[in-house]
């Protein structure tokens, strides 16, 4: 190639580069943002339905008005609740504590929990507290009940009581009361969680509690 070929073709290299960095693209961008907000806490209390001194001095056979219910003070968020009762128990024979103090009756007078609620766990006697614990769930054996939240005040979102009574047992001797403990009492737990993302089951839910 001759120096006069050499030079023009320098020249239209240098004008295409020259050109190519003058040409403008028409281009775009977008960013999408998605807003959340988070839901409120699960709040949830105890009420009850309990004169102090009707459980004073009481013999075998009585039987005392306590009717635990759980409410939902949150106002936005509802929730599934469970209630964990602990019954003292006594030594019906021999040393060992193998029976319940106290039995629940529910409106009816007839053992167990209020319609609404339903017995999904008992444990085996704790022998060294003496004590046995009955888990209940608000709702049937197949799926559990929303309590819905409380934006009025007061709280009126309230679940049926777990039940409505309690009976010292008919059978105590004075001998098997001393088996007992010294203060024999009655401890409710109240738990709530949130109805999203939990199953709906009593067992299934109750295990994302405990």
């Amino acid at each position: 190639m001759n120096r006069r070929k050499t030079i023009a073709v320098a020249i239209v290299l240098a004008l295409v580069l020259l050109i190519g960095g003058m040409i403008a693209y028409f281009t775009d961008t977008d960013v999408a943002t998605n807003e959340f907000t988070l839901g409120d806490k699960v709040d949830i209390s105890l009420s009850e339905t309990w004169t102090p001194a009707d459980g004073l001095g009481i013999h075998p056979g009585a039987v005392v008005t306590k009717a635990p219910s759980i409410v939902n003070e949150s106002t936005t968020t509802p929730a599934y609740v469970f209630a964990e009762v602990v019954v003292p128990c006594y030594a019906s024979t021999g040393t060992t504590v193998d029976t319940p103090l106290f039995t629940l009756l529910n409106a009816n007078d007839q053992e167990g929990c209020n319609d609404g609620w339903v017995l999904i766990e008992t444990s085996e006697i704790n022998t060294t507290d003496k004590t046995i614990t009955y888990v209940y769930a608000y709702g049937t054996s197949a799926a559990m009940t929303s309590l819905a939240a409380s934006p009025s005040t007061p709280k009126t979102t309230t679940s049926t009581p777990v039940f409505s009574k309690v009976k010292l047992d008919e059978d105590l001797t004075a001998a098997q009361k001393d088996t007992a403990s010294a203060t024999p009492n009655i401890v409710i737990n109240a738990y709530g969680i949130q109805t999203d993302n939990v199953g709906t089951t009593p067992s299934a839910v109750w295990a994302n509690v405990k």
